[in-house]
C-alpha cells in the first residue's frame, strides 16, 4: 500500500511517499545524499530522478518539490 507520509528532516518538512517500510536510518541517509545532490534546490517545474544507495540497496528516488517518491528497485 502506497502511503503518504510527513516527514521532518533538518528542520525542514517534506512528503514521502512509499509502498515498502523502509527504517528511520535508511530515511535520513536518503535524505542527505538528496540534499548533498542538490535535489531541493531545483527551480524547474518538473521532478528529477536519483538515484541512492543504502547498505547495498539501491534507490531510485523521485524529487518534486517538497514530495520524495522512494522505490527500492
Amino acid at each position: 500500500m502506497i502511503e503518504k507520509i510527513p516527514f521532518l528532516h533538518r528542520q525542514r518538512m517534506y512528503n514521502i511517499i512509499i509502498e515498502e517500510d523502509i527504517t528511520f536510518t535508511a530515511l535520513h541517509s536518503i535524505m542527505d545524499e538528496l540534499i548533498s545532490q542538490g535535489a531541493f534546490e531545483a527551480y524547474e517545474d518538473c521532478g528529477e530522478l536519483f538515484l541512492v544507495v543504502h547498505d547495498d540497496v539501491r534507490y531510485t528516488v523521485g524529487v518534486d518539490g517538497i514530495d520524495v517518491i522512494i522505490a527500492n528497485k
